[in-house]
C-alpha cells in the first residue's frame, strides 16, 4: 500500500455504505435461506481474539487537521507543551513553522524612510464565548478549550535557520516530517542557536482572557483611534519603545526594511528560503506542566511600521502600515513522549506475542502506541472433535447474525489515576488501509448517530463511549462489528487485522503515517496523533480474569435441534 505524501489521505465512509450495500442487501443476516415454519432459537457464540500492542518511533506530524463541528476542517491545529501522564509517562510538545507573506504582497516593500514600530507574534487558542459583551461590560468572556493542567511551562520562541521543504527532493512527493525531526534529526543550531532567541516566558500558563488592542494616530498625539478585541491567544511584542525589546525590533528591521529591493524579498520561494519560520519551544519546569491546542491557522506574525506620506514635509503626517506573515506551508509538531519504563519494556517488539496475544493493550496518542485485533485467525475444536479454522466453523453454520459486540475492559490496577485523564473514544480502523469499518457507516447513514456538534456523542452504536463507573473510574468501551461480522461471514471481506487507536474526535476519518519499529508507514488516525491521552485495556492473555478477557460476543439466531 502506498499512501500519497502530498495530503493526509481522507476515507469517505459514504462510497463504504455503497460497498456493502451492493453486496448484501440483506444486511442484517447471513444464512438468510433458513426460512420457513421452523422453530428457531437464540444463541451466544464468544470467539476470543489474538490482541497486541505495536508502539511508534514516529508519526507524521505535519498537515494535522483538526476536525471542529465535523465540518470544519482546521488544517494546522497544533500541540504545544507538556502533558505528564499519571501511567505513561511525559510527553513534550513544539511546534516549527515557516511564516510567509500572502503572495500577492510581493515584492516587499514598506514606503519611503519606514520605520518599524513593532512586531507581535500571536497564535490563537481554541475558545468559547461563554458570556456576551454587555452594555455595562464590553469584554467577552471566554472558556479555553482543549487545555490540559494547570501548571506552567517554559516557552522559547526561536527564529529558526533550518529549511523546511514543501518537497521531497528525491520523490517530487510532498515533504513528510515526522515527531522526532526537531529533537533527534535537524541540527540543534539551526533550530534554537541561543543568538536567535526571540523571547523567552519563564512560566507559562494560557489565559482564557480576550485581548482588547488599543490603535493610536502616531500624526495626533498618538490619540485613541479604536480598541480592537481579540480572542483569547498568546501574544508576544517586541517595541521600540520597551528598552529591553530594542535589539530584537532592529534586528526585524535589519530583515525586513533594510532588505527592500533584495531578491529575498521577491516572491514566496526565495523569502522561505531566506527568513526560514519560527520555533516554539516547550520545555518543563514543574513536573507538571499544561498543554493546549493552538490554531495556526490564524496565527500570525505581523510587523507594524509607518512611512512617509507624499505630502510629509519635516517628519510630520506618516502614515502606518503592517506587513501580515501566516504560519503556513511547512508546520511540524514536534512530539517526544518519555514512556514509563515498564511500559516502554513491554512494548518492545520481542515482548508482543503476535501468535497468542497479549494480557495488556497499550493505547496512547501522539507519538505513542495502539492495538492490533485478530478476528478468527486460529484453530478451535469442532464438533467433530477436529481441530478446524475458526472462520471456516462460523461460516457454514449457516447462523442468523442478530449483533456482533467486542468489549474491551479497561485494566484499573494499572489505571490507577482513572476519571479525566481516560480517553473518552477510542476508534478502529482496517490495520492495513485505514479505512473505518461497515458498521461506521451504518450509524451514519441507517441510524443517523453521527453528531458533528458534539464528536463525543457520536458514532455511539458501533463506537461506544467510555462507560464509566459511580465513581468516575472507565470500565470499559463496547465496539460494535454486526455488520462486519457478517460481511466476514459472508464472504463479502476479507478477515483484515483491526487497528484500536484512542481518538479525539471519532468524526474525523482523515489519515496520516507513522514508523514502528516492525515496519514504516503504518496507517494511523489523525485524531490518534492528535491526541494526547492513553488507556491500558485487558487483551486475550491467559492471566487476564476471564470476566475481563477481550471477547467478540455473537448473537445468533438458528435452527432448534430436533
Amino acid at each position: 500500500m502506498k499512501i500519497n505524501n502530498m495530503a493526509i489521505k481522507t476515507i469517505t465512509v459514504f462510497v463504504i455504505v455503497f460497498a456493502f450495500f451492493a453486496c448484501d442487501d440483506d444486511f442484517n443476516s447471513v444464512g438468510s435461506e433458513v426460512i420457513g415454519d421452523v422453530n428457531f432459537e437464540e444463541n451466544t457464540y464468544s470467539a476470543v481474539p489474538v490482541a497486541y500492542s505495536k508502539r511508534f518511533n514516529r508519526v507524521r506530524t505535519n498537515s494535522l487537521i483538526r476536525e471542529v463541528n465535523g465540518t470544519q476542517l482546521v488544517p494546522h491545529a497544533n500541540l504545544l507543551g507538556i502533558y505528564n501522564d499519571p501511567v505513561y509517562g511525559k510527553s513534550t510538545y513544539s511546534i516549527l513553522s515557516q511564516v510567509v507573506p500572502t503572495p500577492s504582497r510581493f515584492p516587499l516593500t514598506f514606503g519611503a524612510n519606514p520605520v518599524l514600530d513593532s512586531v507581535v507574534i500571536s497564535l490563537p487558542y481554541f475558545s468559547t464565548i461563554t458570556e456576551s459583551p454587555t452594555a455595562n461590560n464590553p469584554a467577552t468572556i471566554y472558556g479555553l478549550d482543549s487545555v490540559y493542567g494547570g501548571q506552567p511551562f517554559r516557552l522559547s520562541i526561536f527564529q529558526s535557520d533550518f529549511f523546511l521543504r514543501d518537497f521531497d527532493p528525491t520523490s517530487n512527493d510532498g515533504q513528510v516530517y515526522y515527531s522526532n525531526d526537531i529533537s533527534s534529526n535537524f541540527p540543534e543550531d539551526q533550530i534554537e542557536n541561543s543568538s536567535n532567541l526571540l523571547r523567552t516566558i519563564e512560566s507559562f500558563v494560557p489565559s482564557p482572557g480576550e485581548r482588547a488592542l488599543d490603535e493610536f494616530d502616531v500624526n495626533n498625539n498618538d490619540s485613541l483611534i479604536e480598541t480592537t478585541r481579540e480572542t483569547p491567544r498568546l501574544r508576544v511584542v517586541f517595541s521600540k519603545n520597551r528598552p529591553e525589546d530594542q535589539l530584537i525590533v532592529e534586528r526585524f528591521k535589519k530583515q525586513f526594511l533594510d532588505k527592500v529591493g533584495n531578491i529575498v524579498l521577491s516572491n514566496t520561494n526565495n523569502f522561505i528560503n531566506y527568513y526560514r519560520g519560527i520555533y516554539f519551544k516547550a520545555e518543563d519546569i514543574s513536573g507538571g506542566g499544561n498543554l493546549l491546542y493552538v490554531n495556526m491557522a490564524d496565527a500570525r506574525m505581523t510587523l507594524y511600521y509607518n512611512s512617509e506620506t507624499s505630502s510629509t514635509t519635516d517628519g510630520d503626517a506618516r502614515q502606518t502600515g503592517e506587513l501580515e506573515l501566516l504560519f503556513s506551508n511547512a508546520i511540524i509538531n514536534g512530539m517526544n513522549t518519555e514512556f514509563n519504563s515498564d511500559i516502554a519494556t513491554a512494548l518492545l517488539p520481542e515482548n508482543q506475542d503476535k501468535v497468542n496475544g497479549e494480557e495488556s493493550l497499550y493505547l496512547k496518542g501522539g507519538d505513542g502506541s495502539f492495538a492490533v485485533i485478530d478476528l478468527f485467525s486460529g484453530q478451535i475444536t469442532n464438533e467433530n472433535g477436529e481441530q478446524e479454522n475458526e472462520l471456516d466453523f462460523l461460516r457454514r453454520q449457516n447462523w442468523l447474525i442478530n449483533e456482533a459486540n467486542l468489549r474491551l475492559y479497561v485494566d484499573q490496577e494499572k489505571m490507577t489515576s482513572g476519571g479525566s485523564t481516560e480517553p473518552e473514544r477510542i476508534y478502529v480502523f482496517d490495520l492495513e488501509t485505514g479505512a473505518v469499518l461497515a458498521d461506521y457507516a451504518l450509524d451514519i447513514t441507517l441510524f443517523g448517530l453521527q453528531n458533528f456538534d458534539a464528536p463525543l456523542f457520536s458514532i455511539p452504536s458501533h463506537l461506544g463511549r467510555l462507560s464509566r463507573q459511580s465513581d468516575g473510574r472507565g470500565e470499559f468501551y463496547n465496539i460494535r462489528l454486526t455488520q462486519h461480522v457478517i460481511n466476514l461471514l459472508n464472504g463479502d471481506t476479507d478477515n483484515i487485522k483491526i487497528g484500536v487507536a484512542v481518538s479525539q474526535n471519532v468524526n474525523s476519518t482523515t489519515l496520516a503515517i507513522g514508523d514502528t519499529p516492525e515496519k514504516e508507514r503504518e496507517v494511523i488516525p489523525t485524531s490518534s496523533i492528535v491526541s494526547h491521552e492513553g488507556t491500558i485495556l485487558y487483551g486475550n492473555g491467559n492471566d487476564v480474569p476471564e470476566s475481563k478477557r477481550l471477547q467478540l460476543e455473537i448473537l445468533y439466531t438458528s435452527e432448534k435441534d430436533n
